[in-house]
């Protein structure tokens, strides 16, 4: 976050400034200082910190740090993450080459991937990792025409559908039409016990911590998770023998 955006417009005089711009660069070394401390430090006293966050628009030094200390990063700082995450690869082996035989099967046809809301974005790179792999694909979300699945069911090879919860109702809708016409589907989710497994013939669950955040608000591993997953499938199911 640049300073500015909280400075500008403000009567700030260069102590003020002085004092802010060494907030911000320490702010995570100064959680549970004491204000005397934090005073003593820059030789001004604890008044002038907190008239500081009141120009500011803050109601005391306490908002003012909680404030930067969520929203502001040096540019200096750098964070190395590590994301582990293990592949079933023995469990989903079956699974895949199922996959492969129903493809081969029907390499005439499309396969065809439908998603909504957040889960639409990974079914939209999954869509286009099969397509340079020289796979036809088919991709259809929400805002699509539901004419699209319904008017071409007899080019559909398989139907692969991701949806966190496995209770988007266009999902379900979407994976009974197919089931309906023998059409095989596969599933991505996080609820193995939810309705979208009933008409599923191949599940791929992929664990799901949050599973009552319907708007993805919080962190939340579901789509990376899945999209590693996705990635190792395509892998293997180009693969050939």
């Amino acid at each position: 976050m640049d300073l500015e955006l909280i400075t500008k417009g403000k009567q700030l005089s260069d102590n003020d400034l002085a004092i802010l711009t060494y907030l911000a660069a320490h702010i995570n070394e100064l959680d549970g200082v004491s204000l005397r401390k934090i005073a003593a430090t820059l030789y001004t006293s604890p008044a002038t910190i907190v008239r500081l966050a009141q120009k500011l628009d803050f109601s005391g030094y306490l908002e003012l740090f909680y404030f930067l200390k969520n929203q502001y990063q040096p540019q200096n700082q750098f964070v190395e993450a590590t994301v582990d995450i293990s592949i079933p690869t023995e469990r989903i082996a079956p699974s895949i080459q199922n996959m492969k035989q129903i493809y081969q099967k029907n390499q005439g046809k499309f396969i065809t991937i439908y998603a909504t809301g957040f889960s639409s974005i990974i079914a939209e790179y999954l869509y286009k990792k099969l397509l340079v792999n020289g796979i036809k694909t088919l991709f259809v979300n929400a805002a699509d025409s539901s004419g699209i699945i319904n008017n071409n069911a007899d080019t559909i090879s398989m139907l692969i559908v991701i949806s966190k919860s496995g209770e988007t109702q266009k999902v379900i809708e979407k994976m009974q039409f197919s089931q309906d016409r023998n059409i095989p589907t596969i599933l991505f989710t996080g609820n193995s016990q939810s309705r979208a497994t009933e008409a599923a013939t191949i599940i791929f669950e992929v664990a799901d911590e949050r599973p009552l955040d319907s708007q993805n608000i919080k962190y939340n591993s579901f789509f990376g998770k899945s999209l590693l997953l996705m990635e190792y499938i395509v892998q293997e199911f180009t693969k050939t023998n």
